[in-house]
């Protein structure tokens, strides 16, 4: 039976590998919405009962106005030297360079969503669970999560008289 701390330890290492790849992902992805008219991205999520899903992606462009998802499965998200995908090699201990694979926006995008979710917030699906928006801006390279976990909260009070 494996000690507490080699669980720890494992658990650990899976949350630093799942921060890498949301790094490196997150790069390629917008390295490939440079080339868009995708100006930024909303990712709902919901986690509750042992599951969670990506509920819904929404895509607008600068003046505010959505972009279908269809435009987007046309464009294909390419690694290069510079942004690939990645994995973790046990070995070295560090994301190590993969051949460039090709995928589209929206995996990309639910990839680094559900890394990023269990890197921070592991268990985030477990009970009570929780929910949650990403915002992506694409000029500024940057994501924000909204997060909003549920608490179920037991008052107990006792009285002799």
């Amino acid at each position: 039976m494996p000690k507490m701390d080699d669980i720890m330890a494992q658990i650990k290492a899976d949350q630093i590998k799942k921060g890498d790849r949301v790094k490196y992902h997150t790069n390629l992805l917008f390295d490939t919405l440079a080339q868009t008219k995708v100006s930024t991205i909303e990712v709902d999520f919901e986690g509750c009962g042992d599951s969670g899903q990506i509920e819904a992606v929404d895509y607008t462009d600068s003046k505010g106005k959505g972009i279908d998802e269809a435009y987007l499965d046309k464009v294909i998200v390419k690694g290069s030297a510079k942004t690939s995908y990645h994995k973790w090699d046990e070995k070295k201990k560090e994301m190590v360079l993969t051949e460039a694979r090709e995928g589209n926006i929206r995996e990309i995008i639910e990839e680094i969503c559900y890394d990023k979710l269990g890197a921070s917030h592991g268990g985030w699906e477990i009970n009570e669970g929780s929910y949650g928006t990403f915002y992506f801006d694409v000029s500024t390279r940057k994501v924000r999560l909204e997060y909003n976990e549920r608490i179920e909260e037991v008052r107990t009070s006792e009285e002799s008289f």
